[in-house]
């Protein structure tokens, strides 16, 4: 077969990835919240509705590097970060990590994909090179219940944790939340090109175009960039063209 993958309705567990990142140096935070509250089931809340980019899976394609393709039904999980697609039993995948090193980009509903260490949603395209996105649904806050029920807050405003659940099937995933749990979508920018992409940061990007070094600071001077903002960057990259 084309792929090889696990299967994600065979499986019940959710898993907590701690990823030591600085909330607010690395993501750019979306006013859309979700709230899990304490003995609700996760899948009452986090529903395919929250949980997937688009409303349904669409036949989208997949271009890898060594110049072949496939077809199938996609769509984009906020929760663990990766494009899923249907197989004929109707069973939802995830891409085997060796194929996703393969990808050159994916075509999904009008949007393009690349994947460089995780899925980036092309958000502009120019001569001068790429502005993507990578959007993730993570835990702001944690509060385990105290005394009388009252929560008591157990998260480092410091620091993130990204929030991955692999369903079982539709009759078994009820597992409860011990704790209220807040969690939020949230997105990382980066630009780069076809192959390989850098956080969107003023250091990368003089990395970036050592060559228009000069050129940068001088729009540095006269702009305020915010690189967390998706408006700033297109911005800057029409400049750059």
């Amino acid at each position: 077969m084309f792929y090889s993958f696990f299967k994600c309705f065979l499986l019940m567990k959710i898993v907590f990835c701690f990823l030591l990142l600085c909330s607010g140096k690395v993501f750019a935070q979306d006013s859309s919240r979700i709230l899990i509250k304490a003995d609700q089931y996760i899948s009452d809340v986090l529903t395919p509705e929250k949980i997937y980019k688009y409303q349904n899976f669409s036949r989208g394609k997949i271009f890898f590097k060594d110049k072949t393709s496939n077809e199938a039904l996609l769509n984009y999980n906020y929760l663990n970060g990766e494009i899923e697609f249907i197989n004929r039993n109707n069973d939802t995948l995830a891409i085997a990590e060796h194929q996703m090193l393969n990808i050159q980009h994916v075509v999904l509903n009008k949007d393009t994909f690349y994947y460089d260490n995780g899925y980036l949603q092309q958000v502009l395209k120019t001569p001068a090179g790429r502005v993507a996105q990578r959007q993730m649904l993570v835990i702001l806050k944690k509060e385990k219940l105290g005394a009388y029920n009252q929560p008591t807050s157990t998260t480092n405003a410091e620091s993130m944790v990204v929030f991955r659940d692999y369903y079982g099937s539709t009759s078994t995933h009820n597992l409860k939340v011990r704790e209220n749990i807040t969690m939020a979508f949230v997105n990382q920018f980066y630009f780069g090109d076809h192959y390989s992409f850098l956080p969107a940061s003023k250091k990368n990007l003089l990395k970036f175009f050592p060559s228009k070094k000069e050129v940068l600071n001088n729009y540095f001077r006269e702009n305020d960039v915010d690189f967390k903002n998706s408006a700033d960057l297109q911005k800057l990259f029409l400049f750059l063209q």
